[in-house]
């Protein structure tokens, strides 16, 4: 019996060595190169979007139409800035910004300009009744003429929502109502004042004669009233 465990173990060993001979050696797996990815090209510059962006934030900011639409004005300016920085950078995003932003600025023009129109008409009309209620299209009556034209021109700009060129006309037809009610009133005070003078010279004349003739009657004439 204890000449067969060494036999079983040389057996085993002869076995293993038989094996490891016969077992190719394995190689390693090679690491895969990288396959280099072709870099993605540079969207186009938004210059159309950006040129638009300006030309309503100009237009917004003349006519102060931020004030009748702060929530919609800061939003606009925000992504028009954000638009500007991306610029060159990633002009995809910058596009999506400025887009934004005309969005924006449209909403502010929509809100805002009919607010702005709203409060020049209502100007332009009470300085028109003021001069109505001093006849002025009579009194003035060309210069009235001239100032109801661009107060008809306005609503006209208003109704093809022409925001600028409405706004302005409304200033000038309030303007021209304004100077023909001046004009109005000072020929009207005039007038009150002659007349006023008018009868003072009458009075004035009347009292005259009746102290003149007291005169002669306390000297003793006798005074006809024909004479």
């Amino acid at each position: 019996m204890k000449r067969l465990v060494p036999l079983a173990a040389m057996i085993g060993a002869i076995f293993l060595v038989m094996s490891c001979a016969s077992t190719p050696p394995q190689k390693p797996t090679p690491t895969p190169t990288p396959t280099p990815t072709a870099e993605q090209p540079q969207a186009a510059a938004p210059d159309a979007e950006l040129a638009q962006a300006k030309d309503l934030k100009q237009k917004v900011d003349a006519l102060g139409l931020g004030d009748y639409d702060p929530q919609d004005y800061a939003a606009a300016n925000k992504d028009f800035q954000d638009g500007q920085d991306a610029y060159g950078k990633d002009n995809a995003a910058s596009k999506k910004s400025l887009d934004s932003a005309i969005k924006g600025y449209n909403a502010v023009l929509d809100t805002g300009g009919g607010q702005y129109l709203a409060k020049r008409q209502s100007d332009a009309e009470a300085s028109k009744k003021a001069a109505d209620d001093l006849k002025a299209s009579v009194a003035v009556k060309d210069d009235y003429a001239a100032a109801n034209d661009l107060y008809k021109k306005a609503l006209e700009e208003k109704t093809a929502k022409d925001i600028e060129n409405a706004g302005k006309d409304f200033a000038s037809a309030k303007d021209g109502f304004d100077a023909v009610a001046k004009t109005a009133q000072e020929k009207k005070d005039a007038a009150q004042q002659a007349m006023q003078d008018a009868q003072t010279g009458q009075s004035t004349s009347q009292q005259k004669a009746d102290e003149s003739e007291k005169a002669l009657k306390d000297e003793g004439f006798s005074v006809s009233s024909g004479q």
